[in-house]
């Protein structure tokens, strides 16, 4: 699929966000923007907003599929239609309407082009270091003093960027600093877009290794992270993409578990976060979510997986009553609401007496909001070695981390079997892991054939790229299309 709807989308971002020798166009515009790429303080300035524009406009933002793939996960539910939400989630599971009518086209219109956006910033700022720019002091040796951190950091964005679109869509292009022509790139497979984000991160990692820099607080805003920790931070999504890019069963397995372990092992020793100061920084999703709790509840998949006395969906609109479970996590993260907002009208299914509330933050209440735990981290070492059939590493892994330090859960046996031990796993996935990161319960359902059938395992190009391209429109979902691919012929439910 050759690339005119890409380049014609990177012409104007281009025209808003960056300034390319390449093109030979008037800017009327805003004159200014011609001259960006020319002056290093003002290189320095895209720089440090780059993570800005990633997390907000991509990871947080309610124009984005995260808030229908909680729902298509039965990790949240919500009978209301905001961003797809209810829609992607009635059963049975519809086919998506990939037109550019389609009520909530934006959800995965709008992250298409914002990754892209921010991937082209990305581009931009390596293009004129790799022509010879220096940022900051410049030293006895000729080099600027910023301009590893500089161009590590870009590298780090564009990796996170080829990433979310390697895991949300079924293929997209690989366009980086190194791309000759745009307009004559073809789209590639989602393994491949995954492949091309996990070596730019190598790429940030070589350079940060060879570096010493501190990014400053408000890049990554309320923390600095020094060159050692963006390594950290770069082999974290490394086996994050890695883990999560598979769309079935069969593709887990045949993960190389290996190096996912190599990469969590050289990943984060304390928690991603980012400060949410409710000026600038807003998580839009949260709060259009679990933060009010009349929009999203906790699904009764979630609730059913700590009391199995408690049913697995709700079929009346009755309230079943408080929960109970040897897990503390049950009443530490989750609450009991005695009612529920909902419309009947349009399924019970989507009923929860259960709210989540382990996060203090809201747009009241400014804090720190989790995007990497360390945890995660554990629990992808721990499923590497289950995957590899080492259960006393998996299993002692497992017993030192959130299931016995927040749960209260006694240690799992030395004799537990590797379905065990994995059932475990993705059990403190499902409990752990809520809001920390996009999509990550959508990609654990996938990964695992739990996904409901007839649930899209990943976005199609959106209709608007492909119309302007000429290319047929096509898109994924609905039961008659299960075919285990890009539409799921899995489920979860324990019972028909």
């Amino acid at each position: 699929m050759k690339t005119k709807i890409l380049y014609l989308f990177l012409f104007t971002s281009v025209v808003f966000n960056s300034c390319t020798k390449k093109l030979d166009v008037e800017n009327t515009t805003n004159p200014s923007i011609e001259n960006i790429y020319s002056d290093p303080e003002s290189v320095y300035g895209v720089a440090s907003s780059m993570f800005y524009g990633w997390y907000i406009r991509t990871q947080t933002h309610s124009w984005s599929p995260q808030m229908a793939m909680m729902t298509m996960a039965d990790q949240g539910t919500s009978s209301w239609l905001n961003s797809g939400m209810r829609d992607l989630s009635s059963e049975p599971r519809p086919e998506l309407d990939n037109s550019e009518s389609y009520a909530y086209s934006y959800i995965f219109e709008h992250y298409w082009e914002q990754n892209y956006s921010i991937l082209n910033t990305a581009n931009d700022v390596l293009k004129v270091i790799d022509d010879g720019m220096e940022i900051g002091t410049i030293g006895s040796d000729g080099t600027g003093e910023d301009t590893k951190m500089v161009k590590a950091f870009s590298y780090f964005i564009q990796g996170l960027s080829l990433g979310n679109l390697g895991l949300t869509y079924d293929q997209a292009f690989v366009i980086t600093d190194e791309t000759i022509d745009p307009a004559s790139e073809q789209t590639k497979p989602y393994n491949e877009v995954v492949d091309a984000a996990i070596s730019s991160l190598q790429k940030c990692i070589s350079i940060s290794e060879n570096g010493n820099f501190i990014i400053p607080n408000d890049w990554i805003n309320g923390k600095e992270y020094t060159n050692s920790e963006l390594v950290q931070l770069a082999y974290s999504y490394m086996a994050r993409f890695k883990v999560y890019s598979a769309r079935n069963m069969s593709e887990t397995n045949a993960t190389d578990w290996s190096t996912v372990l190599s990469y969590a092992e050289k990943g984060i020793t304390s928690n991603f976060e980012v400060y949410m100061d409710n000026v600038n920084w807003k998580q839009w999703v949260f709060h259009y979510t679990y933060e009010r709790d009349d929009w999203v509840r906790v699904d009764a998949r979630i609730i059913h997986l700590m009391d199995n006395n408690y049913p697995w969906r709700l079929t009346n609109g009755s309230d079943p009553g408080v929960a109970t479970s040897a897990d503390a996590r049950l009443t530490s993260d989750f609450t009991h609401d005695n009612t529920c907002p909902f419309k009947p009208e349009r399924g019970y299914y989507h009923y929860s007496f259960y709210t989540y509330t382990r996060i203090p933050y809201t747009f009241s209440n400014p804090d720190f909001f989790p995007e990497f735990y360390t945890n995660e981290l554990e629990l992808i070492k721990a499923e590497a070695y289950a995957r590899m059939n080492d259960i006393g590493q998996a299993t002692a892994i497992l017993n030192a981390s959130s299931r016995s330090t927040r749960g209260n859960l006694p240690s799992l046996s030395a004799s537990s079997t590797q379905d065990q031990i994995i059932d475990a796993i993705l059990y403190e996935r499902d409990i752990e892991l809520f809001v920390a990161g996009f999509g990550g319960s959508f990609f654990d359902m996938r990964r695992t054939d739990r996904l409901q059938k007839g649930t899209i395992m990943n976005f199609p190009i959106p209709s608007k790229e492909l119309n302007v391209l000429g290319v047929d429109v096509y898109s994924f979902g609905g039961e008659g299309n299960a075919d285990g691919v890009n539409t799921s012929d899995g489920g979860w439910f324990p019972a028909k």
